[in-house]
């Protein structure tokens, strides 16, 4: 005769507790993930094999199985903002169109990281997604007409004009961590400077901030970019003059 094993009676209202997820593997993904939160939540200076290890529950020689130290580490970040960038460019009609939308995509995207934008500016960019991205400039600016050297110096002028921006505009002497209150103290600081010059010895500094303070930072970012995609579009047009 065979005897079942009976279950245990369930208390009403209890329920055992579910059994331990296994830890998810680490991954190079995973990786970057954690350093991109750290980077933007606490700063690159907090932003160490050990605290990335330990952000991921895991020991810092772990992590040199896939990435080979902190220099290798910024440029994949880098890269992988790049990459968003790329996928943050609004779908466009014409050469112009398209590079404002990736100019503007650049600096929103880079105002986001704030932190690894300040890498970007410091370190050469030649990742997947930077060379992708750059490929795809020259090849729009091509398609438009533009010869060879116009478009590469053309997608890199472009470039450089939103990332410069985006990075002067990232730039943070005060820390993350710093209070809304520290934040205005420093600007009324810098406006308290500038009114403080002599008149006689920098009358053009001094009228300067006026003007400038009358637009918005989105306004002053697509002044400049206007001006540089006009001295394009004067080229392209001489360079399809007949003759």
């Amino acid at each position: 005769m065979t005897t079942e094993k009976r279950k245990a009676p369930q208390v009403p209202g209890w329920r055992p507790e579910p059994a331990a997820r296994p830890a998810e593997p680490l991954t190079l993904a995973r990786i970057l993930d954690a350093a991109e939160w750290i980077a933007d939540a606490e700063g690159l200076d907090a932003l160490s094999m050990r605290r990335l290890g330990a952000e991921l529950g895991s020991g810092a020689t772990t992590l040199y199985w896939h990435v080979r130290n902190k220099d290798e580490l910024l440029d994949l970040l880098v890269d992988r903002v790049i990459g968003e960038i790329v996928d943050d460019i609004a779908p466009a009609d014409g050469w112009r169109a398209e590079m404002t939308e990736a100019a503007r995509a650049c600096r929103r995207v880079l105002l986001r990281h704030p932190q690894i934008a300040l890498v970007l500016g410091a370190r050469p960019t030649f990742g997947p997604n930077a060379l992708s991205a750059l490929e795809w400039m020259i090849g729009r600016l091509r398609d438009a007409g533009f010869d060879a050297i116009t478009a590469a110096l053309g997608a890199n002028s472009i470039t450089n004009w939103a990332s410069g921006y985006a990075v002067f505009e990232c730039r943070d002497p005060l820390g993350p961590s710093a209070t809304e209150a520290e934040r205005e103290a420093l600007t009324t600081a810098i406006f308290e400077r500038f009114e403080s010059l002599d008149p006689a010895t920098y009358p053009n500094t001094r009228a300067m901030l006026p003007i400038i303070n009358a637009l918005n930072a989105d306004e002053q970012f697509d002044r400049g970019l206007g001006w540089l995609l006009d001295g394009l579009e004067v080229e392209l047009a001489r360079q399809q003059a007949p003759g």
